[in-house]
């Protein structure tokens, strides 16, 4: 069986899937806001509701996009089979010359 190098690590994930989340989830409210407010003059899109359910859908995205991320690069496992496996490498002898 071969395994694949783990390329990534969570930490990296995570800060990916936040960025990403950020800015495609408050871009596109961003972008509805401004065409709902200035083109047709509705105000409901900076209320309580419609924003609470933009962090909780933001929140939920962000989640599922780290989880899918750590699924892809394990090979669709949980993680429990990742392998760290030792190796052990002979560097060469280093000669120090001697003055002549």
């Amino acid at each position: 069986m071969e395994y694949t190098e783990f390329k990534g690590n969570p930490a990296l994930y995570r800060r990916i899937a936040m960025a990403v989340t950020l800015y495609v989830n408050g871009g596109a409210f961003f972008a509805f806001a401004l065409i709902k407010y200035w083109l047709h003059g509705e105000t409901w899109v900076f209320g309580w509701k419609p924003i609470l359910i933009t962090l909780l859908f933001t929140a939920w995205f962000g989640r599922t996009m780290y989880r899918w991320m750590m699924r892809l690069d394990a090979r669709y496992g949980r993680g429990s089979a990742w392998v760290l496996e030792s190796i052990r490498v002979k560097l060469p002898e280093l000669r120090i010359r001697e003055p002549r």
